[in-house]
C-alpha cells in the first residue's frame, strides 16, 4: 500500500491534488508555514484515525473534504473523509476499490462507511488477518492488530522525530504504547495473529487492572474521612453514655459495636453532671491534641533545620576533602618526594623548589583529610536516621490530626444537637441523639460495605482476567522470540549509524521492544545506553530515521502486512536550516555533510528495495544535487502553499 495522490476539496468544490511517486523518495520542500507538516496528519486521518487536530487557520477554514488515493498490490483504494467538526473528531468515511480509480469531483463524494470498517477493509487488503471481536460486554471493541496499529510504525511527526524519549508515532498518547508493544510481534512476524489478539487483550486487561487498582486505592485513601467520622461518632456515643469506653475498638469493629449499642433500648442515661463532665473532658482532649501537634511541628522544624545545616556542611566540606584527597597521588613519587628532601617542609613535595614559608607536611594534611572524611561519613550516616525521624513525626502528626478532627467533630455535633433538642422532653432528647447517630452510622456502613467492596471485586476480577491471559501466553518466550526477530533490524541500524558517524555509531545498537526505544552498547560500559541518554538532536533524529528505515526494510524483505509508506517530517531541524536553497544553504561544512549523508542514505535504502518502499519527506531543505532534485515532488516557495491563495480569499 503506497500513496498516489492527496486531494483537498474547498468549501465551494474546487480540488487541490498532490501527486506522489510510489517506490521512491518524495520530498516536499518549501518555506515555513506553507502546510508541509499538515500532510502527515492528513495521511493519518485518511487511514482511519478518528481525530484530525490541525492548527486553526487556512486549512480548517477552507477544506471541506480530505481524500487519498492508494495503490494496493492489484487494485487501488480511494479514501475520502469529510472535514471533522470543530472538536476535530469524526468516524465518517468513504471507501472505494477499483483498478482504474482516480480522484473524483466533489459531487461524487459520499459517506458510505465508518473508520472501523475502513481500517478493517484496508488492513485485510494488505494482509492483516481479519480482526475478531470480544465475547464480553465490550463487544464493539476490536482486538488484535489492525491498520491503525500498523500506521503507528509509518509516521514520524516534527516533534516525534526529534524526541529522545519516544521512538514511535503517538507513543505518548494514552494506551498507544501498550498497543505498540502488543502488536509489534505480529508485524515483525514472531507471533501469529491469534497471539497478537491475545496480546492486545492482555494489554487492554492490564489497562483495566491498573484503573481498577487505582480506583480501589483511592477508595482506601478516602476511607480516612470515613474513619474520622466513625471515631467522632464513637466519641459522641460515649459522651451521651451509649458506649462504655472512650477508646474505640478496631476500625473493623467500631461500626458493628455502635450498631449493637443502638439496638439496646435498656441502656441507662447519664446524669446531667456526668454528661457535662464528659463534654468538658472532650474539650480538654481537643486542647491537648492541639498542643501535641504544635510540639511535633516544632520538633519537625528543628529536624529540617538540622538536615539543611548538615547538607550545607556536607556540600562545602566535599570541596576541601576532594582537594586533600589528591595527596594520595603523591605516593607515586615515593616517600622522599612526598615529604621533601630530608623532611624539609619548606621544599615543595611536587616540584622540589624551595618556598619562603613552611607548608604543612603531607602527614599533617593527610591527618586533616582523615578527620574531614570521618566528619563527612558521620553526616552521611545520620542522614537516613534524620529521614526516618521525619517520617515518624509526619506519621504521628497525621494520627493526632485525625484524632483532633474526630474530637472536634463530636464536640460540634453534641453542641448542635443540644441546642436543637433542649426544648424537647428528656426522653425525646435521648431519642433525637440516638436517631441522629443511627442516621450517620447507616451512611458510614453503606459506604464501607458498598464502595470499597465493589471496587475490590472489580480489581480482583480484572486481576483474574490478566492472570488467565498470561497463563494462555508464554510471555517470556514471546519476548525472547521478538528480540531474536529484531536482531537483523538492530544490525542495519548499527551499520548505518557507523556510516552516518552518529554518536556511539556502530556499537551493537538494538531496538528495545519493551521500552520502545533504541539502546546502544556504548564502549567501556556493561549496561546498555538508551537513546534518552545520548546527546544532541542530530543523534536523536539520526537514530529515529535509521530505526524506521530498518523496520521497513525488514517488513519488505519478510513480506509483513505493513503499509509501504514512511513519512518523515522535518528530519533536518537539528541543524537549524534557513529557508534557503541552492548554494546559500547556511550550513557549515560539517552540517552540510551530515544532511547530505542522511538524505543519501534514505535514497540508497529506498533504491535498494525499490519499488517496495515509499518515503515521503517534508522539509525546508533543497540540496543542490541531481539525485536530490529528482526526489522533489513539491516546492512550496514564492507564495506556493498547500492551500491556494484564492481559496483563502474566497473564504474571507
Amino acid at each position: 500500500m503506497q500513496l498516489l495522490t492527496i486531494a483537498l476539496y474547498s468549501r465551494d468544490g474546487r480540488r487541490r491534488e498532490l501527486g506522489f511517486r510510489p517506490g521512491a523518495v518524495n520530498v516536499i520542500t518549501g518555506d515555513s508555514a506553507t502546510g508541509k507538516s499538515a500532510l502527515l496528519d492528513i495521511i493519518d486521518y485518511c487511514t482511519g484515525r478518528d481525530t484530525l487536530q490541525l492548527p486553526v487557520g487556512p486549512i480548517t477554514d477552507t477544506v471541506s473534504w480530505y481524500a487519498a488515493l492508494f495503490q494496493l498490490d492489484d487494485t487501488r483504494a480511494l479514501v475520502a473523509r469529510p472535514a471533522p467538526k470543530p472538536s476535530g473528531r469524526s468516524t465518517r468515511a468513504m471507501l472505494m476499490f477499483g483498478a482504474d480509480l482516480s480522484v473524483p469531483d466533489v459531487d461524487q463524494l459520499a459517506v458510505n462507511t465508518d473508520t472501523k470498517t475502513l481500517r478493517r477493509q484496508l488492513g485485510r487488503r494488505i494482509g492483516i488477518t481479519e480482526n475478531r471481536r470480544r465475547a464480553d460486554d465490550r463487544a464493539d471493541l476490536e482486538v488484535g492488530a489492525h491498520l491503525g496499529h500498523a500506521m503507528l510504525l509509518c509516521l514520524q511527526g516534527q516533534s516525534e522525530i526529534l524526541s529522545k524519549d519516544r521512538l514511535f508515532h503517538r507513543q505518548g498518547d494514552p494506551f498507544v504504547a501498550q498497543a505498540i508493544r502488543a502488536t509489534l510481534p505480529y508485524f515483525v512476524g514472531t507471533a501469529a495473529f491469534d497471539k497478537a489478539r491475545k496480546l492486545t487483550q492482555l494489554a487492554d486487561a492490564q489497562i483495566h487492572l491498573d484503573s481498577a487498582e487505582a480506583s480501589y486505592d483511592r477508595a482506601l485513601l478516602s476511607s480516612g474521612p470515613r474513619e474520622v467520622a466513625a471515631q467522632a461518632l464513637w466519641r459522641e456515643a460515649h459522651t451521651i453514655g451509649l458506649v462504655p469506653t472512650e477508646v474505640p475498638p478496631s476500625r473493623e469493629d467500631i461500626l458493628d459495636t455502635l450498631a449493637a449499642a443502638l439496638s439496646n433500648p435498656l441502656k441507662p442515661r447519664l446524669s446531667e453532671t456526668q454528661y457535662e463532665q464528659r463534654v468538658a473532658h472532650l474539650q480538654r482532649e481537643c486542647d491537648r491534641l492541639r498542643e501535641c501537634i504544635r510540639m511535633l511541628a516544632a520538633d519537625r522544624q528543628a529536624l529540617i533545620s538540622g538536615s539543611i545545616a548538615a547538607d550545607e556542611f556536607s556540600t562545602s566540606a566535599h570541596i576541601p576533602r576532594d582537594r586533600l584527597a589528591s595527596l594520595n597521588l603523591l605516593s607515586l613519587y615515593g616517600e622522599e618526594m612526598a615529604v621533601g628532601p630530608r623532611g624539609d617542609n619548606s621544599v615543595c613535595p611536587l616540584c622540589g623548589l624551595a618556598s619562603s614559608t613552611s607548608d604543612p607536611s603531607v602527614e599533617e594534611l593527610r591527618h586533616s583529610l582523615h578527620r574531614l572524611s570521618e566528619q563527612l561519613d558521620g553526616v552521611e550516616a545520620t542522614r537516613s536516621d534524620r529521614q526516618a525521624a521525619l517520617e515518624a513525626l509526619s506519621h504521628r502528626t497525621t494520627e493526632l490530626r485525625q484524632d483532633l478532627l474526630a474530637a472536634e467533630k463530636a464536640l460540634k455535633s453534641l453542641i448542635a444537637g443540644q441546642e436543637i433538642s433542649t426544648p424537647l422532653p428528656q426522653q425525646a432528647q435521648d431519642d433525637f441523639a440516638r436517631g441522629r447517630i443511627y442516621g450517620v452510622l447507616s451512611t458510614l456502613r453503606h459506604d464501607a460495605a458498598t464502595d470499597v467492596a465493589r471496587l475490590r471485586r472489580l480489581r480482583d476480577s480484572a486481576r483474574a482476567r490478566v492472570q488467565v491471559l498470561e497463563g494462555e501466553l508464554d510471555l517470556e518466550r514471546e519476548s525472547d522470540d521478538l528480540r531474536a526477530g529484531l536482531v537483523p533490524i538492530g544490525r542495519d541500524i548499527t551499520d548505518w549509524s557507523h556510516r552516518l558517524g552518529l554518536e556511539h555509531g556502530g556499537t551493537d545498537i538494538q531496538l528495545d521492544p519493551e521500552e520502545l526505544t533504541v539502546t546502544l552498547g556504548a564502549q567501556g560500559r556493561r549496561d546498555r545506553v538508551p537513546l534518552a541518554r545520548i546527546g544532541s538532536g542530530a543523534s536523536w533524529i539520526g537514530y529515529h530515521v535509521l530505526a524506521h528505515l530498518a523496520l521497513h526494510r525488514y517488513f519488505v524483505l519478510h513480506n509483513r502486512p505493513v503499509p509501504r509508506i514512511l513519512v518523515l517530517d522535518q528530519p533536518t531541524q537539528a541543524w537549524h536550516l534557513p529557508d534557503a536553497v541552492g548554494d546559500d544553504l547556511g550550513f557549515n561544512g560539517a552540517d552540510f555533510a551530515a544532511v547530505e549523508q542522511l538524505f543519501r542514505l534514505i535514497h540508497d535504502v529506498v533504491r535498494d528495495i525499490a519499488p517496495h518502499l515509499q518515503v515521503i519527506i517534508c522539509d525546508h531543505v533543497k540540496l543542490p544535487f541531481d539525485w536530490f532534485q529528482e526526489t522533489v515532488v513539491q516546492d512550496w516557495r514564492g507564495g506556493n502553499k498547500l492551500i491556494p491563495r484564492d481559496w483563502i480569499d474566497g473564504a474571507e
